[in-house]
């Protein structure tokens, strides 16, 4: 009969952090974020910013992690710097824009998804990003018609279209408001959510759209 330690005794003793690549640093850290380990998430991503501070992935997912954080501040550091290295880059200039529009920045989220322009006019990014416009500009009819269209798309990714679903939602419930008048308070940022970040875009989850979305 086997000692009981004897088949971990005949396991490799697992890699040494400094032997790893960037993309599997970044791999390993997207799957503490999906476990709910954000500590570790944060800890994987900034390690491979360390090690290359222009990795637009890097910048993207360290971002990400930060906004599901609720850390408006830090999350957009690193999106926006995501966008700058990698304009092609349409998950991160969503997410981009979606926080900017939660933070009352309707201008800035509208110019920022103008990079998706170049993607079809029946893209599911594209067709959120003017679902919410239109909607913050009081216009929840014309909204609902592209975020529908958005959600019934075959190709869309499934984190994608649950996060379409919730607008909806919200929308039929009456529910769903972007508040764009004005920027936040400061001090609300700095203290935590405002009530449009809490509304409609506060789960940038880092799973969210991360390779589903078409390319």
């Amino acid at each position: 009969m086997s000692a009981p330690n004897e088949h971990c005794a005949s396991l490799p003793p697992p890699a040494p952090l400094e032997l790893l690549e960037a993309d599997e640093l970044l791999a390993l850290g997207l799957r503490a974020s999906a476990a709910g380990d954000a500590a570790s998430a944060l800890s994987f991503f900034k390690l491979a910013l360390a090690r290359h501070p222009g990795h637009a992935h890097a910048h993207w997912m360290l971002g990400a992690e930060y906004a599901a954080l609720q850390l408006p501040d830090r999350a957009h550091q690193h999106l926006a710097r995501a966008v700058e290295l990698d304009p092609a880059l349409p998950v991160a200039r969503f997410q981009l824009g979606l926080l900017r529009l939660t933070r009352g920045d309707v201008e800035g989220a509208e110019q920022t998804w103008q990079g998706l322009d170049e993607r079809p006019a029946d893209d599911p990014l594209r067709r959120f990003g003017r679902g919410l416009l239109l909607l913050v500009r009081g216009r929840p009819a014309e909204a609902q018609l592209e975020l529908r269209a958005a959600a019934d798309d075959p190709a869309t990714d499934p984190a994608l279209r649950r996060d379409l679903k919730a607008v909806l939602g919200r929308i039929a419930g009456g529910e769903a408001s972007v508040s764009g008048a004005a920027p936040p308070d400061p001090e609300t940022v700095r203290d935590g959510p405002s009530p449009a970040e809490a509304s409609i875009g506060s789960h940038l989850a880092l799973s969210a759209y991360a390779g589903g979305v078409r390319p």
